[in-house]
C-alpha cells in the first residue's frame, strides 16, 4: 500500500471509525484482564514460541545437509543449544548466588558495628538488664499468639519472666516502649538488635527462593517440552493454515509469522550482543573502584539488558547504592558517572543502530507496552513486552482494517513505511 497524495482522502480501510476505535479498546481491556488471569498457560506457551523461533535457523541449516531420515538431527542440535544457553546461565547465577550468600552476612555486621560505634561515642552506662530487643521479641511474640491486652494474670504463664507486670500493664507492646524510653541507656543494644532481624529478614527471603525452586524447575520444564513439540510440528502446522486459509488470506499469516520470526531472531540476538558488551564494560568499571559481588552486577546488567528503559536504569542503580553503603559517597558518585557514560553511549549510539530498524517501534510505545504486559504477566510480562508487540505491529500490518492502529505503534509516520518494517527481505 502506497501514501495517500497530499490533498487527497485515504481509502475507507486506512481510517478507522469510532465505532471501531471504541470496541478495540475495549477488546483490549478485556484481552488484558484474560491474559492476565490465563498467566500461567500464556506465558509458558509465549516463552517456548519465542525460543522455537530463534532456534529454528539451527534446526533448519542441519537438516538442509543430512538425508530424510536423519532430519531429527536437527532438533536435537536445535534444544542442545538451548540446553547449552541455559546451562550456562544457571552456572553464573550459582556462582552469582555463592557470592551473595558469603557477602552479605559479612556486610550485616560490619554495618552494625559500624552504627554501635558511632552509638557508643558519648554514651553512658546502662542502667537496666532488660535489653530493648528482648523486649520487642517478648512484645512481638506475644502479639502472635494472641496476647494483646486481655487482662488475664501473666504471672501464671508458664513462659512468665518474673511476678511483676512489666510496664505498660498487660499491654506488651506498650511496656515494650515504655522500657526503652525509660531506659537511660547506650543505643548500640538496639541496633544490634537491628541488624540481627535483618538478617533474618535475608534468611527467610532466601528460603521463600528456595522454596519456590521447585515450581521455577517445573516451569522451565514445561517450557522446553513446548519449544521440542514447536519443533517438531512446526511444518506441519503451516500446512494446515494453508489448507484451513483461503488462497488469497494465507500469504497474509504465512508472511507475518516469517516476519515476526526474523525480528524476534534480530531482536534476541541484537539485545544479547548489547547486553554482554554493557555488562562486561560495567564489571569493568566496577572492579577498577574495587567493588564487590562484580558477577552479580554483570549478570544482573545482562538480564536487565533485555527490558527496555526500565532495566537500564535499575541496573545502574543497584551497584551505584551498593558502593554508597560499603564505600564512601566519593566512590559512589565515580560509580555512577561512569555507568551513566556507558549506559548514554550503549543506549543512544548502538540501540538505535542495531535495534531500531528491526523493531521499528515507538520509544513511548515501548515503555507503554512495559507497564501494559508487565501489569498483565508481572517481570516475565517486562521481557516478552517487546517482542509480542513486535508480533502485533506485523499481524497488523498484513491485515487491512488494523493497519491504522499497527502505525500508530511503529516509530514510522506513513504506510510506505509501515510496509517497510513490516514486510519480508
Amino acid at each position: 500500500m502506497h501514501d495517500v497524495p497530499p490533498g487527497e482522502t485515504s481509502s475507507k480501510a486506512d481510517r478507522p471509525t469510532l465505532y471501531l476505535t471504541l470496541m478495540t479498546i475495549v477488546a483490549v481491556v478485556l484481552s488484558g484482564w484474560a491474559l492476565h488471569a490465563l498467566a500461567t498457560v500464556f506465558v509458558p506457551l509465549l516463552t517456548a514460541i519465542l525460543l522455537a523461533l530463534a532456534v529454528i535457523p539451527v534446526r533448519d541449516w542441519i537438516r538442509k545437509r543430512v538425508s530424510r531420515r536423519f532430519q531429527w538431527l536437527g532438533i536435537v542440535a536445535a534444544m542442545a543449544l538451548i540446553l547449552l544457553i541455559l546451562a550456562g546461565f544457571v552456572a553464573g547465577v550459582w556462582i552469582a548466588a555463592q557470592q551473595v550468600t558469603e557477602r552479605v552476612p559479612s556486610l550485616g555486621r560490619q554495618l552494625v558495628g559500624e552504627l554501635q560505634d558511632g552509638g557508643q561515642q558519648g554514651s553512658v552506662p546502662e542502667q537496666t538488664t532488660a535489653e530493648p530487643g528482648d523486649l520487642l521479641d517478648m512484645a512481638t511474640d506475644a502479639l502472635v499468639a494472641g496476647d494483646a491486652p486481655t487482662g488475664e494474670d501473666r504471672t501464671s504463664r508458664p513462659d512468665a519472666a518474673t511476678a511483676s507486670a512489666p510496664p505498660g500493664g498487660n499491654d506488651p507492646v506498650r511496656g515494650a516502649a515504655e522500657s526503652i524510653g525509660s531506659a537511660d541507656q547506650s543505643p548500640a543494644p538496639f541496633l544490634r538488635m537491628v541488624g540481627e532481624r535483618s538478617l533474618r529478614l535475608a534468611g527467610g527471603l532466601a528460603e521463600a527462593i528456595l522454596s519456590s525452586f521447585l515450581s521455577l524447575v517445573a516451569g522451565v520444564a514445561l517450557i522446553l517440552f513446548l519449544t521440542l513439540l514447536l519443533l517438531i510440528e512446526s511444518g506441519e502446522w503451516r500446512g494446515k493454515i494453508r489448507t484451513i486459509m483461503q488462497p488469497r488470506n494465507e500469504w497474509r499469516l504465512t508472511e507475518s509469522a516469517d516476519v515476526i520470526a526474523g525480528k524476534v531472531r534480530d531482536y534476541l540476538g541484537m539485545r544479547a550482543v548489547v547486553g554482554a558488551a554493557t555488562a562486561l564494560l560495567y564489571a569493568l568499571w566496577l572492579w577498577l573502584f574495587g567493588v564487590d559481588l562484580v558477577l552479580v552486577w554483570a549478570l544482573l546488567t545482562f538480564l536487565l539488558n533485555f527490558v527496555p528503559t526500565i532495566g537500564s536504569l535499575i541496573a545502574g542503580l543497584l551497584p551505584v547504592a551498593y558502593a554508597m553503603i560499603t564505600q564512601s559517597w566519593g566512590s559512589a558518585l565515580a560509580v555512577g558517572a561512569g555507568l551513566l557514560v556507558i549506559e548514554q553511549v550503549m543506549g543512544n549510539y548502538f540501540d538505535p543502530r542495531l535495534l531500531g530498524r528491526s523493531i521499528a517501534l515507538s520509544p513511548l510505545v515501548i515503555l507503554v507496552s512495559l507497564v501494559f504486559w508487565g501489569w498483565v504477566w508481572g517481570i516475565a510480562g517486562t521481557l516478552l513486552a517487546v517482542p509480542v508487540t513486535v508480533a502485533m505491529v506485523v499481524l497488523g500490518a498484513h491485515v487491512p482494517v488494523l493497519r491504522p492502529y499497527a502505525l500508530l505503534l511503529t516509530d514510522r509516520t506513513s504506510m510506505r513505511g509501515l510496509d517497510e518494517a513490516t514486510r519480508a527481505k
